[in-house]
């Protein structure tokens, strides 16, 4: 297996890692505001 192979797979790994990760923290979000308890997240800003 070559390099650029590996590299392409892993990042399709990280793709849908990420995808995942953003539809579970979605639902947490969701679970919290529907129980009274709504949580804000803060921006991510580059640079502080």
């Amino acid at each position: 297996m070559d390099f650029d192979t590996k590299m392409r797979e892993l990042q399709a790994e990280m793709s849908e890692l990420l995808a995942e990760e953003a539809r579970s923290r979605e639902k947490v979000l969701s679970l919290f505001k529907n129980l009274g308890y709504e949580i804000k997240l803060q921006e991510n800003r580059k640079g502080r």
